[in-house]
């Protein structure tokens, strides 16, 4: 495998006079990696990784409970509004036009921004700190994706392509403080899926292998990004993140969302929970996170299930973005943590 896939780093360096050393010459080493199968650029500063706090402000907990308790009385997640004030699908897509498992509520979203496009209640709670969550909240919200999944492939042939996704606060891009996913698709991949889609086949056509498996296969064996396993997910951190603390999560046996079984949706879930676990840790507050699959009406060998997690800007007043012209329009990202040192952070949570 270490033939077919390569970690590549790419040294640079920048001189200049340092005020802060008196103007003398100051050389900084600059490390470009780039992801194995997409070839995504990021970039680690050692300068910086003193320095998240320049990045990341420190989490107002304060702040956020107080903003969290004024939108509670609107919110509609919480009780039984979401019975009166959500929308429903029609009877032959989804029959009762919601899906409910356990505490978690499936319906679409009253403004799509895809051909499909639902929003999941994830728990009761109206606000959950990133130390709290619980993986049977979020193990029901999986289920109802899943089920929608099948309800589509039944009853809505054009649907090709989903995705299940989160954000939580608003630095994340949520606009409620209630936890809650959301599945998107339809018949065309979004921009990253079908670059996935495209890069994974290449892979397979000069390999006869799946990268998917064969990455997680080298970096079990190498143990620098590996983090540990729960069930049959089994969780690295990305070797370029393209997100800020980067995990991705992959399910080896599953190619698409409708092969998932129990196991498979408890061991995505307790996962996914200590990475959020481990954020709190290091005093995060918000996230971003998405599922993928292969498209649901091919047998793809090229493809597996895989999750990607990242974490985004804390809440406190006047927060900046984390995110700037170097990731939005030069596409590339920029490591605070070293992914290797992320691992090592994360391990104590899947022990």
């Amino acid at each position: 495998m270490a033939e077919k896939i390569q970690f590549i780093k790419h040294t640079q360096k920048s001189t200049i006079h340092n005020p802060m050393m008196n103007n003398e010459l100051d050389t900084q080493a600059l490390e470009i990696r780039k992801d194995p199968l997409t070839g995504a650029q990021s970039v680690f500063n050692p300068r910086l990784e003193d320095k998240v706090a320049m990045f990341f402000g420190q989490s107002d907990t304060e702040l956020i409970e107080k903003l969290a308790k004024e939108s509670e009385s609107r919110c509609f997640l919480c009780g039984d509004k979401w019975k009166a004030m959500t929308p429903t699908y029609p009877e032959e897509v989804v029959p009762g036009g919601r899906i409910q498992v356990g505490e978690a509520v499936l319906f679409p979203n009253i403004f799509p921004a895809a051909q499909v496009h639902a929003v999941i209640r994830v728990g009761e709670a109206h606000y959950v700190p990133l130390a709290k969550f619980a993986a049977q909240p979020v193990a029901e919200a999986f289920q109802a994706s899943l089920k929608l999944a099948e309800h589509l492939t039944h009853n809505d042939k054009g649907v090709k392509h989903l995705t299940i996704n989160g954000n939580y606060l608003g630095p994340a891009g949520a606009s409620i403080a209630h936890p809650h996913f959301q599945v998107m698709g339809g018949d065309l991949p979004f921009s990253y899926l079908e670059s996935i889609i495209d890069k994974s086949r290449q892979y397979l056509r000069a390999n006869q292998s799946c990268y998917w498996t064969d990455l997680l296969e080298l970096e079990k064996t190498s143990g620098e990004r590996y983090i540990g396993a729960t069930g049959p997910a089994e969780w690295i951190t990305a070797f370029s993140p393209q997100g800020t603390n980067e995990v991705i999560g992959i399910l080896p046996k599953r190619k698409t969302f409708l092969e998932m079984d129990e196991a498979d949706v408890k061991g995505l879930s307790e996962g996914l929970v200590n990475v959020l676990h481990g954020y709190a840790d290091m005093g995060m507050s918000t996230f971003n996170f998405a599922a993928y699959s292969a498209p649901l009406d091919e047998n793809d060998e090229s493809l597996r299930c895989f999750i990607r997690i990242i974490s985004r800007q804390n809440v406190y007043e006047n927060y900046r973005t984390d995110d700037y012209f170097l990731q939005k329009l030069l596409r590339n990202e920029l490591i605070l943590t070293p992914p290797e040192m992320l691992a090592q952070n994360l391990r104590q949570h899947f022990k």
